[in-house]
């Protein structure tokens, strides 16, 4: 194997392993930005 595509490789390898981890952290952020609408509709349904 030559040098280039070696370093092909490894970029592509790193490159999927950072898109892996935002997809886990956007699904996070989402989860946590629906855990904070219910209680703000909750909020805004008792002050009514």
């Amino acid at each position: 194997m030559s040098p280039e595509l070696i370093s092909i490789l490894l970029v592509g390898v790193a490159l999927a392993g950072f898109l892996w981890n935002l997809h886990r952290d956007i699904a996070d952020l989402r989860e946590r930005m629906a855990r904070l609408e219910g209680l703000l509709e909750g909020f805004t349904k008792a002050g009514a």
